[in-house]
Order: C-alpha cells, then structure tokens, then sequence
C-alpha cells in the first residue's frame, strides 16, 4: 500500500572539492583540466578473462575512490617538471550536500520521512501495516536512535469511525425502547426493531461486495436513514397489529391459524404499496447526488450510497420478513395501541389542541405564515459554508515568509516556533513538528520559505479549564507572531483538500490573473489590505511572486569574443565555481556518495569575490569574470503559477469561523474587490 517514502530533514554525505582559485593560477591549471582529472581517477573497468591452468578470471581494473586523501592525491599536470595534485589547488573535505529542506522536533533538528500511500488504498489498513515495520525494524537500529511517527490518520479515523458507531448504536436503541413504550407487546417490538439491525447489515453487505469504506459519510448515510428504515417497519407491524386485534375482537375468541394468515396478509397488502413508495420517494430524492463531480462528489457519495443501501434493505424486510415474522409471533389477545397510556395521554393532549386550532383556523394560519417571514429575513444571516469544519484533532501550523528569506534564517524562525509552541502550551501540546521546504520528491515543490508545522494535540482532558479549540488556535499564533512572517493555521487533512481542489492552502483565497506578473502582484497586495477590513478575515497575505532576490550574471557577448571565450564557457565557469557541480559518484560497497567541485566559500559569497571567479581562455590565459559579463542584484519571479495559461498571483486569508461563515467571507470579499478593483478598472 506504500507507494513512495520521501526522505525528508538531515544530511547527505558529500566529497567536497574547494577550489582556490589564486592556486589555479600559481600552477597554471584550469578548473576544466581539475575536474577532467577527478573523473578519470574514479572508474573501474572490465578487460573480460583470462585462462590459466584451467582456470578461468576475471579480468576488473579497481580504481574507484575511497576516501579524501584518494582525491587529494589525484594528479592533474604537472608544472615545471613538478606533479600538480589535487591538494595543491583545493581544500577536500567531507560535508553536507547542498538541501531544500529540513525537519525540526521542538527546536532539534531531526530526520524524517513522508510516507505516501498508494491511490485507492485504505489508509488504516496501510498506516497498521507501517507501524508493524517499523516496530520490527527497531531491534536493528543504531543505539539511539528511533523511529517516532509524528502524524497519521489512525486516531481520527477510529475516534471519527467509533462516534458515528456509538450514535449509530444509541439512534438504533432509543428507536427500539419508543417502540417498545408505545407498542407495549414485546414480539411487534421485537419485529419492529428487526429493521433496523438487518437493514444495516444488509447494507454493510453490499458496502463490502462494492468497496465502499466505513467512513464518517457514509456512516453518516445510515444514521440519516434511520428515522425513514423504521417508519416502514412501524407502519407495516402497526397495521397488522391494529388488522389482528380488530379480528380478534370481532369474533371474541383466538383466531385459527388460517385466519391469522389471511389477516396478516391482508393487512400487508393495505400498507405495502404506501410503504414502498414512501422508501422508494426518498431514494429517488438522492439521484442528484449521485450526478456530484469533483470534491462535491467525492464527499457526498458514500453518503448517498449507505442511504439508499440502507433504504432499500428496509424496504425488502419490510415487504417480506415483518409480515412474515407478524404471523408466527403475533398470537393471542392483542390489545388495541390505543389502549396504551403513552398513547391515552398524547391522544388526550392533542385532541384539544386539533379542536382549538379548527375552530380558531385564522390564527395557526397567520402564526405560520409570520413564522415563515422570518424565516426568510433571518436566512441571509446565517452563516453559510460547503461543509462543517472537521475536527481532525491536530494543527497545522504555516507561516509564510516574504521571498528571499534564506533556509538559515528560516530555519532559526522554525525551531523558536516550535518551542514557543511547545513550551507555553504543555497542557495542551503533546508534540511538535516542523518541515521546511520541500522533500526529496518530485511531489513536494514547496519553496525553503514555506513551513508546515505539525501540532499534536493531547487528549481534552489535560488541558487548561476553559481553553477551547478556537481559544488554544488564537493563543498560539499570538505567541508565535514575528514580523514580516505571516500565520496560516489550518489542519493537516483540510490543507491538502484545499491544496488539491484549488492549490490555496486556506480556507479562502483569492486568485489574481493577467499577463504582467509584476501588476498581478500589484493587485494582490492592494487586495490584501481591503481584506483586512472584513469582520472574521485572519491575516489576509499575497504572496510576492516577483519579489525574489536575483544575482544576475548577464554575459557581454563582444568582450568574451575578444578573448575567444564563448557564451557556454562562461557559464559552465558559473555553474561549476558558484553553484557548484557534482562531477562523479564514489561507490563504497552498497553506498553512493558524490563528489562536488565549487569555489572556497569565501571566494563566492560576496559580489566582489564573484567578479575576481576566473573564465579560462584559447591562449591558456584565465581573465576575471568581471572582464566578460556584469554582475548586479534584480528581483524577479520566485514561482510562476499559471492556469488555463495565464499566471496568476494569490492571496491566502484564513477565517475565523466562529465569528463568520466562509461562503459569507467569499460573498463579501467578492462584493468589495469587485468595487475596488474591477470597478475601478484596476485589472490588467
């Protein structure tokens, strides 16, 4: 059910080469011939076999590298009749490669790994499967060290499944002891209540034959079904319960068996086409759910499914086992519903209501039809949203940071982050987790100013009295608030919806489209501040996408053709001593490790030192860099999003639901853009 298992936070093992380049020049040696030199000294190579007394080898030439001083010792040339080696022009050491990402535990940084699971698969069964591995690889890891899952569904999944199981349980219950108090013979509630376990197993059944999960909606689809499941078998029994009674009292002795059954049918007969179609009229009520597409869908089909599965299982017990089960179990003198005392009372108290309203007709009418004015003057007020928010038991902490802040500085913002985070709430916070950047997959694009801080709540009994969800989110972005950061706190589960539906990790979001990138940014930001007025609208925030800090090296074509120096000459000098290059692989037993060449850090960090890199050129001359191109810092693009290809520029807003509903926020923020901007013929 593993479909890839991304690693994510720590350090690769690297060979790096540091190049000097004042020790190019002393030797005379070019970067190009360095690199050459490094790539021929780390080879094996085949020279197929040979025989000898019989015998036949195999003929393996060993040269691959095996450690620092093997690079070091490597010749390049030699100068003036002296051998050139490695360690003559650079510094070789073993480091870190270079990263995009990392992971922090409370202010420690840490290793992990993002476990994704294959599509279609059953989360739980997966995540059981895991904690199995894990638990058995843990004999077999170094002293110290353990592999500690920070996050998975398991506990929302059984707490979600284990509610809607124990409402499932009590509605079937409270539906059964009504029965029971109103009918008053034991064997009609018995048959009665019949419909509701079987009807569920039946629907359970086909669940299974089908391959629909036991989730929160389609669970949710039996429980609404409930109500409508008995009705059918409570009109059903009721009628040949009332039909027996009223031939037994009729004939004023026990009916035979024949006119048992034929009393029984009868009264089957009456009910089972108002029964079926009632059943039927409800079902037929969902097909327009079925026709959902997208997110609506998704979400609402186990739900449709388990209801009509559900439905349809009453309808086939109502129809044949009631009646049945009614003949064999209801013998003897049966005693009128009415005779009941629930049912004397409510008679008693309902009879002059009925009487009072008919004779008083204008006033029900005039109530009603005032009740129904208000209704339609409160409905605008309420608040209105696509589903309720779930309550997934954990936080997702995201703060954003403005384009061009570095993963050294990110990273310091990380790791204070979570110990506030996790020092100021111990009653509340059993663990925190913070990823920045993305991890190594192809599925993880994020860029090193984004952060995804996952908090794991305790159980609600240990935290403070009086602290509440909404409470506890408030007090955490209010402790964590740094300037020039912006807080985005949502759950982990309701983040990836959004991301996948509409690529905005808040609930509400605002999508800016047009050619200019730089004006589309304009715009968003504008945006941004108007959002800020609305009552309920969280740290509204638009991203820079334009803002993010360039060292540009443009080329002069014509200098470097005076010194007979092409265009990718220059470059591959910028790509290997600036950004460095990985040039080979050494193979240790089962183990990779590659080896990279770039400048001495102090030799390529600051602008200066950039313009002395030296470019290699025809005569066997090296010129400065400064010689053939210009340097200067710009902004440009940090990410280019496009749609329907058009780019576009974003405004996250998270929302305080607790105070406004999200398709309230959208209404209103649509209704002041439009003035704004549209109106205003702001738009590209």
């Amino acid at each position: 059910g593993v479909s890839e298992v991304a690693s994510v936070g720590g350090f690769v093992k690297q060979y790096q080469i540091d190049v000097h380049p004042e020790r190019l020049l002393a030797h005379n040696v070019r970067l190009s011939d360095m690199i050459m030199a490094v790539k021929r000294s780390n080879l094996d190579v085949g020279a197929k076999t040979f025989e000898e007394g019989g015998t036949e080898f195999v003929v393996r030439g060993v040269g691959f590298i095996k450690s620092v001083e093997d690079i070091e010792d490597i010749v390049i040339g030699a100068h003036n009749g002296v051998p050139v080696y490695v360690k003559n022009i650079a510094d070789v050491t073993v480091g870190p490669d270079f990263r995009r990402g990392a992971l922090d535990k409370e202010g420690v940084e840490a290793t992990g790994g993002v476990v994704l699971m294959q599509f279609g698969d059953n989360p739980l069964r997966v995540i059981e499967r895991i904690k199995a591995k894990i638990e058995e690889l843990g004999p077999g890891l170094p002293p110290g060290v353990r592999i500690v899952p920070f996050y998975d569904r398991t506990q929302l999944i059984h707490r979600s499944v284990s509610t809607l199981t124990i409402s499932l349980v009590l509605a079937t219950v409270i539906t059964i002891l009504t029965i029971v108090v109103f009918l008053r013979h034991f064997f009609g509630s018995f048959i009665i209540s019949l419909v509701l376990p079987v009807g569920v197993l039946m629907a359970f059944v086909v669940m299974y034959r089908i391959g629909v999960d036991a989730n929160i909606m389609s669970l949710g689809g039996i429980i609404i079904a409930i109500g409508v499941m008995v009705d059918s078998g409570i009109v059903m029994t009721e009628n040949i319960y009332r039909r027996l009674s009223e031939a037994g009292a009729e004939k004023g002795a026990p009916l035979t068996s024949n006119e048992r059954l034929d009393t029984t049918i009868a009264g089957a007969k009456e009910v089972a086409a108002p029964v079926l179609f009632s059943l039927l009229t409800t079902i037929v009520s969902f097909i327009p759910v079925f026709v959902l597409t997208g997110k609506s869908g998704r979400l609402f089909h186990p739900l449709a499914f388990t209801k009509t599965f559900s439905m349809s299982g009453a309808a086939i017990i109502a129809l044949t086992l009631i009646p049945t089960l009614s003949y064999f179990l209801l013998r003897g003198k049966l005693r009128s519903v009415d005779e009941g005392g629930v049912s004397r009372y409510l008679r008693k108290g309902y009879l002059p209501v009925i009487r009072w309203s008919v004779g008083h007709k204008s006033v029900p009418i005039i109530a009603s039809v005032v009740i129904l004015l208000i209704g339609i003057i409160i409905f605008p007020n309420i608040k209105r949203e696509f589903m309720p928010p779930l309550n997934e038991g954990d936080l997702l902490f995201m703060p954003v940071f403005l384009p061009g802040a570095s993963i050294t500085q990110v990273m310091e913002v990380m790791k204070k982050q979570d110990m506030i985070i996790k020092n100021e709430f111990p009653d509340e916070v059993d663990m925190v987790v913070g990823k920045l950047g993305r991890a190594e997959t192809a599925t993880d694009p994020a860029p090193v100013t984004m952060l995804e801080t996952i908090i794991r709540l305790k159980d609600r009994k240990y935290w403070r009295k009086g602290m509440t969800r909404e409470k506890l989110v408030k007090e955490i972005v209010e402790a964590t608030r740094i300037p020039g950061v912006s807080p985005i706190m949502t759950q982990p589960i309701q983040n990836r919806i959004d991301m996948l539906a509409t690529g905005i990790q808040t609930p509400v979001g605002v999508k800016v489209f047009g050619d200019s990138l730089s004006k589309i940014v304009e715009i968003a930001i504008e945006i941004e501040s108007i959002l800020r007025d609305i009552p309920g609208a969280v740290a509204p925030y638009a991203e820079r996408a334009d803002r993010r800090p360039y060292f540009e090296i443009e080329i002069d074509r014509r200098q470097a053709a005076r010194y007979g120096v092409r265009v990718g000459d220059v470059q591959d000098v910028i790509m290997t001593a600036v950004g460095g290059m990985n040039i080979a692989t050494t193979v240790e037993g089962r183990e990779r490790y590659p080896i990279r060449v770039r400048y001495a850090r102090e030799l390529r960090d600051n602008v200066e030192a950039l313009k002395r890199i030296l470019v290699p050129t025809p005569s066997g001359a090296q010129i400065p860099l400064s010689q053939v191109a210009s340097l200067r810092k710009v902004l440009g693009p940090m990410t280019v999003g496009t749609e329907n290809a058009l780019p576009y520029a974003r405004v996250f807003v998270s929302v305080d639901q607790s105070k406004i509903g999200l398709v309230d926020v959208v209404n209103k923020a649509s209704k002041i853009i439009h003035e704004a901007i549209v109106e205003q013929g702001k738009l590209p």
